[in-house]
């Protein structure tokens, strides 16, 4: 995982953990404003929503370790993309 691929990882899953985040947060408001059945909905999925979150934070603190990981490796390797013959350039 080359750091471009990383980084757009980390922000997908701070991106997801803020959707559920503000999900959880507005359910948990329609929960306090009804009552009966609408109100057990809404408390179901705010335990979802909730079990969600921190399943995602998790998946985020892993992929902060497979990022943190990668980085020394990935700059032994250099880029994926090259060779040694990519260092001669055709056009001379």
């Amino acid at each position: 995982m080359d750091a471009e691929t990383g980084s757009r990882a980390l922000q997908a899953a701070n991106d997801l953990v803020e959707v559920l985040r503000l999900a959880q947060g507005s359910v948990e408001r329609v929960a306090q404003e009804v009552h009966g059945v609408p109100f057990e909905r809404a408390d179901q999925i705010a335990h979802d929503l909730h079990r969600l979150r921190r399943m995602a934070e998790r998946l985020r603190a892993d992929m902060e370790d497979l990022v943190n990981r990668e980085k020394p490796a990935s700059a032994a390797r250099g880029h994926p993309l090259r060779r040694a013959s990519d260092r001669h350039s055709q056009l001379s």
